[in-house]
C-alpha cells in the first residue's frame, strides 16, 4: 500500500497561498516528520482586497506569511506569478505557459507524489490551476524524457461544498489525527486569509472537516484526496 513514510519527494501545486494547508496541511506536517523533501508551487500571489478584511493586504505581508508556513513545515517553494495582480484572474493566463511551469517542476523535482487543488471548483482560477496542473502530469513514459509521477491526488477545501457540480468521491485518507495541531497551526500563519467562525475559513470549520473525514475510517481526524492516479 502507498504509504506517507514511503515518499521522497512530493510536489505540491496550490492556487494561493493558504489553498495548500487547508487541503493538505496535515500530510504536509506528517511528511515533514518523516524528512520528505516538499516543493510548493503557488501559482498567483498578489496584494489584494479580501471580503471580511479591513484594508488591503500586501504582496509583501503574503509572502513573510508563506515564509512562515515553509519555516513551520521545512519545505521549499517558489511562485509563478508574484505581484502580477492575477490572484483571481489565472483563467486569463495561456494555459501553455502554465502547463509549462508545472511540467519542468516534475523533471526538476521528480516527485512520487502529486498534490494539486480539486478541479470542481467555482472559482475559475482554481479550475484553470486544475487542468494546467492535469495536463503537465499526462503519463509519458520516462524513456521519452518526462518525468512521470507515480502518484496523482488531489486535495479538498471546506469552501467546496459550494459546488454546481457533483464533488469527486474521497478515495484516499491520511490520518492526520497526531497532526491536527500542527494543521491548524499552519492556518494561523495565514493571518490576512484567517475568519472567525462561522466563516468557511476559520479554524472551526478546518477542524470540523478533518474530523468528519477522521470518522469516515475510525480515527479522530484525518484528510481526504480523490485519487487521479497511482501506479503499485
Amino acid at each position: 500500500m502507498l504509504r506517507s513514510d514511503s515518499l521522497s519527494s512530493v510536489l505540491v501545486i496550490a492556487p494561493h497561498a493558504d489553498d495548500e494547508v487547508l487541503g493538505c496541511g496535515g500530510l504536509m506536517a506528517k511528511l515533514a516528520r518523516n524528512g520528505t523533501r516538499v516543493h510548493v508551487i503557488y501559482a498567483a500571489v498578489d496584494g489584494f482586497h479580501h471580503y471580511g478584511l479591513e484594508g488591503e493586504t500586501t504582496y509583501a505581508q503574503r509572502v513573510a506569511e508563506i515564509d512562515d508556513v515553509a519555516e513551520l513545515f521545512g519545505c521549499t517553494y517558489e511562485i509563478l506569478y508574484g505581484d502580477k495582480g492575477l490572484i483571481e484572474k489565472l483563467d486569463t493566463v495561456p494555459r501553455r505557459d502554465m502547463v509549462d511551469a508545472f511540467e519542468a517542476a516534475m523533471n526538476l523535482h521528480r516527485p512520487d507524489l502529486l498534490l494539486v487543488n480539486g478541479g470542481v471548483d467555482y472559482d475559475q482560477d482554481h479550475i484553470a490551476v486544475f487542468q494546467a496542473a492535469f495536463a503537465a502530469a499526462r503519463p509519458i513514459a520516462p524513456q521519452f524524457g518526462k518525468h512521470l509521477v507515480p502518484h496523482v491526488l488531489t486535495y479538498e477545501m471546506t469552501k467546496l461544498n459550494w459546488a454546481a457540480e457533483p464533488l469527486p468521491r474521497s478515495t484516499a485518507y491520511v490520518d492526520i489525527t497526531e497532526q491536527i495541531e500542527l494543521k491548524r497551526e499552519s492556518v494561523r500563519r495565514y493571518p490576512t486569509q484567517l475568519r472567525p467562525s462561522p466563516h468557511i475559513r476559520s479554524l472551526e470549520s478546518v477542524t470540523a472537516l478533518a474530523s468528519v473525514r477522521g470518522k469516515e475510517i475510525g480515527v479522530e481526524y484525518a484528510e481526504a484526496f480523490a485519487v487521479l492516479r497511482t501506479i503499485l
